[in-house]
């Protein structure tokens, strides 16, 4: 059991409790989860966010001063989610330049990326943009220079030390490895967007 620190107000409506891994920011999120004051609960990857109705601003800051005893999160009993990935070509335009980038032929990269089991740790930039780890150590890629004005859904990009993957078409600047054919956001289906903070995934070359 631990006691969160203090939360910092970053806007009228918007505070937020700093915190020192994803899991702590998804476990801090269930425990705030459900509070009627509390509008939208989003963890991070070191913080979470909780918007609320400035009108209940004393009631807030009331609740959130509090301590909130947060019990670490469980290994998750959810199942492994399979992402079939068709690597390299058009699918993935960055395949060569990260490969080059990691001193990795493109065959030794994809054996490398399917054999582990990674994890979303959080979603953000765009609605439903899975941050996903699980890389091998001493993966770190760069940004592109120049953003595409307009990234695929399904794409799949390496960026520093996560996997990103575009759940909707967007403008994007992460090197692109791959693309997954997955529908990863179904308007009527609960929740919307396949991927969440939690789940574990593991990557089939297609």
């Amino acid at each position: 059991m631990c006691t969160v620190l203090t939360p910092k107000r970053i806007c009228d409506d918007v505070f937020e409790f700093e915190v020192d891994t994803p899991q702590a920011a998804q476990a801090l999120a269930a425990a705030l989860g459900g509070h009627p004051l509390a509008e939208d609960i989003v963890p991070g990857l070191d913080r979470v966010a909780v918007r609320f109705d400035p009108i209940n601003q004393t009631k807030v800051l009331d609740w959130l001063s509090a301590d909130h005893p947060v019990a670490p999160l469980a290994p998750s009993a959810a199942e492994i989610l399979d992402v079939p990935i068709a690597y390299g070509g058009s699918a993935g335009p960055d395949l060569a330049l990260v490969c080059d980038a990691l001193s990795l032929s493109e065959t030794a990269f994809i054996e490398q990326h399917t054999q582990s089991i990674h994890r979303v740790e959080m979603i953000g930039f765009t609605p439903g943009f899975a941050y996903i780890s699980g890389l091998a150590e001493g993966t770190q890629i760069p940004r592109l220079k120049d953003p595409r004005p307009r990234v695929p859904a399904g794409s799949v990009g390496i960026s520093s030390a996560y996997i990103g993957i575009y759940a909707l078409a967007g403008p994007g600047g992460w090197p692109l490895i791959g693309q997954t054919d997955l529908e990863l956001f179904i308007a009527d289906r609960e929740p919307a967007f396949l991927l969440t903070p939690g789940q574990r995934v593991r990557f089939k070359a297609v």
